[in-house]
């Protein structure tokens, strides 16, 4: 039997002064960054959320809540290695990601790369199977007003171990 699933993420946070703006693991020049108990990385979370979501496994708040001192301040690419783990003791592995970051500004293309680089390597894919693209609301809404950032993402997640040759 084929045995893949997909599923979907959603993170927001709102900015906040006197704190790194960091997305897909990697820091972005800003004058801003997020607010959040970890590092606040909406698209690292979002794709935390696709994958847990796409195994049945609850959500980052279950696995992470804010309300363990353990993950202030913690990389979320620390908190996608640990999803993958879970996916694996599942039997489970990440198959591919697709994920787009609303935002006004900065702009996040010539970041992309570093970005693709830094989540494939915690996701055990390669890079060519990590999707990203950024867009804004035209100035409609809360993060059209520059209020924060969002970040939606899906993932394919399929039977087995994570390939050892990524």
């Amino acid at each position: 039997m084929d045995d893949r699933r997909v599923g979907f993420g959603f993170d927001a946070h709102r900015f906040a002064p006197d704190r790194p703006l960091i997305l897909g693991g990697v820091e972005i020049p800003h004058t801003v960054g997020l607010l959040g108990h970890s590092d606040a990385d909406v698209l690292t979370h979002a794709i935390c959320d696709a994958l847990l979501g796409a195994a049945a496994l609850g959500d980052i708040g279950t696995h992470f809540p804010d309300s363990d001192e353990a993950y202030r301040g913690v990389s979320s690419l620390a908190l996608l290695s640990d999803v993958v783990e879970k996916l694996a003791a599942a039997g489970y592995r990440p198959a591919n990601v697709d994920a787009t970051v609303v935002a006004e500004s900065p702009k996040l293309t010539p970041h992309f790369p570093k970005m693709k680089t830094r989540l494939a390597e915690r996701l055990g894919i390669a890079s060519d199977r990590v999707g990203l693209k950024a867009t804004t609301t035209e100035g409609m809404g809360a993060f059209g007003r520059g209020e924060g950032i969002a970040a939606m993402a899906i993932a394919l997640i399929e039977r087995g171990r994570p390939d050892p040759c990524t």
